[in-house]
């Protein structure tokens, strides 16, 4: 099942939790050197870059002291797209496999409130396309084009376009009779034919010599 808002055990929360995010140092952060690969004291220096996975970064308030959150890249890669209403042309799967999910997460981090409207327009844009596709057969979803929302929203809309079809061709609608209504209707007809083979008498000797008496 899709999951827009991902819990503990969610495997794909686990995978878009795992991704690293650019960071800028606020403040000097003692003995926290070993977070950067190229310091060169026991101590976290400020004006530092590191990138640290999207699961610790979460557990930060947003206005923390000790970091600030950068944007991803590839959120800056789409922008010029959401402007000129061109994002379906975009094979964001080779962006992100999470597009939407890793953008949501650091929505609130986004002191320029970007993130938070382009993968809002993002979506909005490309859902007709998504529609469109979905009338197909699914030749036209080609690798790396949808990201992992996307192809749920993509297979879920194959699967209802085929059920609708069915439904307009009463190919699905087969009314077949209950177990219990058939089980009636054969006791029904096997006491009809016990009464049939015992109740025909008429031509039996005995009933002959109580007539002639």
């Amino acid at each position: 099942m899709m999951n827009y808002f991902p819990n503990y055990y969610s495997i794909e929360d686990i995978f878009v939790t795992q991704e690293k995010v650019e960071c800028k140092v606020n403040t000097r952060l003692q003995r926290l050197g070993f977070l950067d690969a190229g310091a060169e004291t026991e101590d976290l220096e400020p004006g530092r870059t590191i990138n640290l996975p999207l699961w610790y970064i979460k557990e930060l308030k947003v206005n923390n002291s000790y970091f600030t959150i950068g944007v991803p890249d590839i959120y800056k890669n789409v922008h010029k797209a959401v402007c000129e209403a061109e994002t379906t042309h975009i094979e964001l799967g080779r962006l992100h496999p999470y597009f939407y999910e890793f953008g949501r997460y650091l929505t609130p981090y986004d002191r320029n409130h970007v993130i938070g409207r382009i993968i809002f327009e993002t979506l909005r844009q490309r859902v007709r396309h998504l529609l469109d596709i979905s009338k197909n057969d699914g030749e036209s979803k080609r690798e790396h084009r949808l990201d992992n929302i996307e192809s749920k929203l993509h297979e879920a809309g194959l699967r209802t376009n085929t059920q609708y079809i069915n439904w307009l061709q009463m190919s699905g609608n087969h009314i077949r009779i209950s177990q219990l209504v058939e089980e009636h209707q054969k006791k029904r007809k096997r006491a009809e034919r016990s009464d049939d083979e015992g109740g025909d008498d008429t031509d039996t000797p005995t009933s002959k010599k109580r007539s002639t008496m």
